[in-house]
């Protein structure tokens, strides 16, 4: 059985998304010093490159050890994990790496690795970023033709979808993706709970059922939503997207109904639903 981690490794943890931000704006801001020092009229423009890469190598260290100890409260797509996770290390050592070589003035090795830093860099954003808000999030809204191409590819590739699931999509999963399926969903599953089906929201979570078909008030997923929003236990925490009274409300008439194929309709609401 493998530990919980402590709270202080959680603690500072939680610095990573703070940190993360400060090397990746210094090494592209070496980068394009680098580039634009290429042209005579900006010779001087990579002068001060040696100092942004002794800041940079230092807060990529920093960023990478805090990433890994966020890491080990669980709840993470594992393989996007293990890529941010390796390419965030690989990041921090090529910046030092870089910072090396460019005190010994090893130009041309200094150039392959800086290039090789910007391009990990990429690759690691894009993983944190899958991590945070989902694979599709750069892609989630894009114009045509990608976006035709999905639809085309997904008429070709029929599935049945039951009553259920048809009214699930149309009714409560809006509601479940702007507030709740960023920290459960695909790529992120704390508490190894996901929001954004039906069946794994039948499944439940590692502390049992949050779903009680027919009974709003006795459903764990509703009993978090109501709690005051300075509750320890509220979802969605503090600082996130919350659900509006009418959404929580269209949610509990969806369960009172049975979760099932019924749509939900106005009907008489709890006392503790119309106070919302």
């Amino acid at each position: 059985m493998i530990a919980a981690p402590a709270n202080l490794e959680l603690f500072v943890g939680r610095f990573h998304p703070l940190l993360v931000h400060m090397p990746i704006g210094l090494i592209t801001l070496v980068f394009i010093l680098e580039v634009l020092g290429r042209w005579p009229r900006f010779a001087h423009a990579t002068a001060a490159n040696g100092i942004i890469l002794a800041l940079a190598a230092p807060a990529a260290a920093a960023s990478a050890l805090c990433g890994w100890l966020l890491s080990s409260g669980g709840g993470y797509n594992e393989q996007l994990l293990a890529w941010h996770k390796w390419t965030g290390i690989g990041v921090a050592m090529a910046s030092a790496l870089g910072l090396l070589l460019h005190r010994l003035k090893r130009r041309f090795a200094y150039n392959i690795v800086l290039a090789g830093t910007c391009l990990v860099l990429v690759v690691a954003s894009h993983f944190g970023g899958s991590l945070t808000h989902g694979s599709d999030y750069l892609t989630r809204y894009a114009p045509f033709p990608r976006r035709g191409f999905q639809e085309a590819r997904s008429s070709l590739t029929p599935t049945k979808v039951t009553a259920e699931e048809r009214v699930f999509a149309s009714t409560v999963l809006p509601i479940l993706e702007r507030t709740c399926v960023g920290c459960h969903g695909p790529e992120k599953t704390k508490g190894d709970l996901r929001l954004d089906t039906l069946a794994a929201i039948r499944k439940g979570s590692q502390n049992g059922p949050v779903l009680e078909p027919g009974d709003s008030a006795g459903s764990l997923l509703v009993q978090r939503l109501l709690l005051p929003l300075d509750h320890d236990d509220h979802m969605p925490p503090d600082g996130k997207p919350q659900p509006t009274p009418d959404e929580i409300a269209s949610l509990r008439r969806w369960i009172d109904a049975g979760a099932s194929n019924a749509r939900p309709t106005e009907s008489k609401l709890t006392d503790q639903t119309r106070n919302l």
